[in-house]
Formats: C-alpha cells, structure tokens, sequence
C-alpha cells in the first residue's frame, strides 16, 4: 500500500502516510442479498391440459417448506406472515378460459395450507377482476361461509374504492365498469357495450384508444357519443379495505399488450381500473405496472407470488391457443415478482425462438417493464442476485 502511494504522491507523500496511519482500513461490503426462488417442476402431473391435485399439492407445500424452512405447512404460511386475524385474497388469472387459467386443484391446496395456519375458510376470498371470466374458468361468484372459502370479482362484485386513485398522464376512455362512468341515461347501457367493442379491454389485442365511426355517428343510432375521458384509475377494493393479505397466483402467458403475463403484469391491471391506456404501443405498461405495484396498498399486503406455470402458452396469449403451449407442470414461488418475472421470460423467449415456425418475434422490450421494477425496488432481474433453488 506505501509503495503504491509513494508511486501515486511523489510530493506529498509524508503527510498522506501520516494521515493514513490514524485512519482504519475501511470494512469489506457486504455481498448483495438474494432473492430466493423456489422452483418445482414435473410434466407428469399435466395430462390433457388437466392436473393431478394431489401432486400439485405436494410440489407446493415442498416448495413453502424450502422457502421458509418450516417443518409443516402450516408454520410456512405463518413465517410469510399469515396469521388468523387476517383475511387473506387470493388473486388469480381467468383471462385464459378453464385451459389456461389459475388451476382449481393449486387454489385449493393454498386455501388448505391457509386454514393449517389458522385462517378461517371464511376469511379467504379467491378473486380476479371480471365475473364474466371468472365464470368461463369455472370460478362462479360464491359468499363464504363457515365451510367454504368465498369467490368473488371487483366487477361487477365488490368495486373500487373511490379514495384510492393512480394517476397519470395517459388518458383514457372510460366505458361501463369503470369507476367515474357516468351513466346519464338508459342508453348508456347500449353506448358502453359499444364502447367496449371498440376499446377492447385489457388482455385484448387494441391499446384501448377510442376511435369514433367514419361517418362521425354511431353506426347503430345515429348520435355522436362524446366519450367519457380520465387519467385517473381506482384500486380494487378487496386490495384497499377488504383483504389484508394478499397471496398473488397468476398464469404463465404471453400478451401482446404488455409482452407477457406473469407475476407483475396481471396483478397491477387487474387491480385498478381505465387500465386500458396502459398497455400496447408505445408503453406496453412501462412504467405505469411498476407504479401502480410501488402503491403500499399492495407492497405491504402481497405476502407471495406463486407462478402457475403447469401449462404455459409462450404466443397467441392472453387467450388460450393449445398449439402454443407447454405442459411443463411448474410452480415458480418467491416473495420477489421481479426475479419470477425475469426468469420465465428467458424461457419464454427460447421457446419462441426455437417454434417449429420460426415466425414468432421476441417478446423483447414489449416486456421493458420487468427491468423498471428493478428501479422501484420491487425485486431485482440480476442473475446474480437470484437465487434459483429446485425442488424435486
């Protein structure tokens, strides 16, 4: 060190080596923590598109085991920080149909493992945003009870909150569901089915920007609709005042609105709404899916994120399209949705390249949003700073 010194000071070598001796050696960084992720895969347990319960069963509860180094089930779900006061949603992703949708034998395993730990059936709620597709994948709105856990969407079903708003620049077109339309008539009605047709929600392939017939009339009554416009979305209010715990269950998915499903994307759209001006070109999400996941009225609540990747559909998503898909039998679960997000995308991304075809283009930066969370603290896409541990 003193020769490195003297070679770098010629002239003020005395006075720096006086200073140095009184100054201690600085203290080694710490190495930069991990996430963990915990990952179980088996393509036995999908056959047809079905999956065995009693082994998914196992592969997750093997899975919060390794996580939390719990002896039982039941302490799992306590150390991630359930308790029996809480009540806890479990969100899931239906925009896929009964194929490609959270599936029902996983659900029951996580309501199973959350009454180990002492939560009431009564005081769990498995939900997703829209009721229509919740019913297509064979989740029908359903009022708990002392024997059974409740089904239930925010729309139509338990709504927004009205005081919990995102905001940003982006405006959007509003149409019926959404928490300011306005209904002012009785053809509203008519006005916001056709606003829907031409703003396809999210999941869809349209961005959502509202645009009027050739002529300038609607096409079916003659009128000029002025459509309804805010930069304002309103967060679900199972996420604000209902549930206090969150367990996140999503599908594994492309979208072409926001590059893919997974951990980040479905839970931030499906939990405000006027999301519809997020998605597609040019933003595809970024940063609006970081931003509305960097509200503490979700940080403080998501407990853990348990990828459903038992079948996973790398094009042609959100919608389910078999010749697309993989049945891989996966579970990815890490309290960290970034690295969950950025891992699968690698296979995603190899997949599409190796299509049979090879006409299917890389997700690429459609899927940008995963990196920007990074920035917000949600998690990390470093490789180094993952820790991938499988479970057999």
């Amino acid at each position: 060190m003193i020769a490195g010194l003297v070679g770098l000071f010629p002239v003020f070598t005395a006075g720096i080596l006086a200073q140095d001796a009184a100054v201690p050696s600085p203290p080694t960084p710490a190495p930069p923590s991990l996430s963990p992720v915990i990952w179980a895969e088996n393509p036995d347990v999908v056959q047809r598109f079905a999956v065995t319960g009693d082994e998914v069963r196992e592969m997750l509860d093997r899975s919060l085991l390794k996580l939390t180094s719990a002896s039982d089930i039941g302490t799992a779900w306590t150390r991630l920080g359930i308790t029996p006061k809480d009540v806890v949603g479990i969100k899931i992703t239906t925009v896929g149909g009964p194929l490609l949708s959270t599936h029902r034998p996983l659900v029951q395993a996580i309501c199973d493992g959350l009454q180990a730990a002492g939560v009431p059936a009564s005081q769990i709620i498995v939900w997703d945003k829209d009721a229509a597709g919740m019913r297509d994948a064979g989740y029908g709105p359903v009022p708990a009870s002392g024997s059974h856990v409740a089904i239930a969407s925010v729309y139509p079903g338990t709504g927004y909150d009205p005081g919990a708003i995102y905001k940003n620049e982006n405006m959007g077109t509003l149409i019926w569901g959404d928490s300011e339309f306005v209904r002012r008539d009785n053809d509203d009605f008519a006005d916001a089915a056709r606003s829907a047709v031409r703003n396809k929600g999210y999941g869809d392939d349209n961005s959502g920007s509202f645009t009027p017939p050739p002529n300038g009339d609607d096409t079916l009554t003659g009128i000029s609709p002025i459509p309804q416009t805010s930069d304002k979305s309103h967060y679900a209010r199972l996420l604000t005042d209902i549930c206090t715990k969150i367990i996140n269950v999503p599908v594994l998915t492309d979208n072409a609105s926001i590059g893919m499903e997974g951990c980040m994307g479905s839970l931030a759209l499906d939990s405000v709404d006027n999301n519809r001006r997020f998605v597609g070109d040019p933003t595809f999400g970024d940063p609006a899916i970081c931003e509305i996941l960097n509200n503490a009225l979700i940080r403080r609540k998501v407990v853990i994120h348990i990828l459903d990747a038992l079948v996973a559909q790398y094009a042609g998503g959100p919608h389910f399209d078999p010749q697309f898909t993989k049945s891989i039998g996966a579970l990815y679960i890490s309290r960290d949705p970034v690295a969950i997000d950025s891992l699968v995308l690698h296979r995603m991304e190899q997949w599409r390249t190796a299509d049979k075809d090879g006409r299917i283009d890389p997700i690429g930066k459609a899927a940008g949003y995963i990196h920007t969370a990074t920035q917000y603290n949600l998690g990390t896409d470093d490789p180094h700073r993952i820790q991938l541990v499988r479970v057999q």
